[in-house]
């Protein structure tokens, strides 16, 4: 099946403000309406969740079984939900529990919104339908039957999702999108690492004395001189580094080389190559570097720089607001139901 909106957008956009929900546990001090969670055997009617007013019945959570599934089974195969995480712990507990964190976050996204006035246009409403119809009449008669797919769910299920996309925007407004072109500046790089603590780039683990570390940093020098001299940098990069990369994309703050290096790099000029520096990579490894500047300002990717940081402070709000909104909300699932969930 084709990745659909959903599968695409929400699944990513939506957060990773998870919370772990038990089955009869309310989290939350908000007050609801009476409504009742099933207690017995389970029906395509049945109230299995509740999230502040609002009751979430099991053909729905089913519908979203079903597009996870989707997504799931797309990439990794049908065998995937019985793959052990470990602690006897399958991607198929997992999953439910994905389920019934985004159901929970789309519900209250979706309350906030009503209480904020924040609606759906009709061509948004339309895209919804669309959406539905183009699942709904793909999936086989089999899961029609067994996810309870029906164009009315499904539509429901996407506008809540279009729904929760613009409240990102809505409630984010206020983010500073202000990001100069230092502050985000990438830059192309070559180089040479001798690595003096780590593993090499053919696995084998290095930890240098003192002495064999005065012999490293004079082999450093030795590889500078020839570098200098040579007319082809990267290849010359590639036979001599004790590193799997030669050549890399990095910011200011970049882990790849380590803040001492990045520090060094960044006063490069186009063409030009550094002393040797010694640095720390964010996993340990320590050495020594001999970097090469192909391009002090790569446009491109710093303007993807720009708006990832954009997104991150973005999110950062909206994680914060969500776990406001969260606060004053009830949320109770069926322990009857959670007995018996699986994708």
């Amino acid at each position: 099946m084709k990745k659909n909106k959903f599968t695409s957008c929400v699944l990513c956009m939506l957060l990773a403000v998870s919370f772990v929900m038990l089955p009869g546990c309310s989290k939350g001090s908000g007050t609801t309406k009476r409504v009742k969670l099933e207690t017995g055997d389970i029906s395509d009617t049945s109230i299995v969740m509740k999230i502040g007013n609002a009751g979430v019945k099991y053909s729905e959570v089913r519908n979203y079984c079903y597009l996870l599934k989707c997504q799931y089974e797309s990439n990794f195969g049908g065998g995937i939900w019985d793959y052990n995480l470990g602690d006897n712990v399958t991607i198929g507990d997992e999953a439910r529990q994905e389920i019934a964190n985004l159901i929970t976050q789309l519900k209250i996204i979706r309350k906030t919104a009503d209480e904020m006035q924040v609606t759906l246009t009709s061509d948004e409403k339309d895209e919804a339908v669309r959406q539905a119809e183009e699942v709904v009449n793909n999936a086989s008669p089999k899961d029609k039957k067994s996810y309870c797919l029906s164009i009315q769910n499904m539509s429901a299920i996407y506008e809540d999702n279009i729904l929760a996309e613009k409240m990102f925007y809505v409630a984010t407004d206020e983010a500073d999108t202000v990001v100069t072109d230092d502050e985000a500046r990438q830059i192309d790089i070559q180089y040479i690492e001798i690595i003096t603590k780590g593993k090499d780039r053919n696995g084998t683990e290095i930890s240098m004395n003192a002495a064999t570390k005065k012999e490293a940093a004079k082999r450093a020098q030795n590889l500078l001189k020839a570098a200098r001299k040579s007319d082809d940098f990267l290849s010359f990069a590639e036979e001599n580094t004790d590193a799997v990369n030669a050549s890399a994309t990095i910011g200011r703050n970049d882990s790849v080389i380590g803040q001492a290096a990045a520090n060094e790099a960044f006063k490069l000029k186009k063409g030009k190559t550094s002393k040797v520096i010694e640095s720390v990579s964010s996993d340990g490894t320590m050495g020594y570097f001999i970097i090469y500047c192909v391009d002090n300002n790569n446009e491109d990717a710093t303007y993807a720089r720009k708006e990832a940081i954009i997104e991150e402070r973005q999110t950062t709000m909206f994680k914060e607001k969500y776990a406001e909104w969260l606060k004053g909300c009830d949320v109770n699932i069926s322990q009857a139901f959670w007995e018996e969930f699986e994708i």
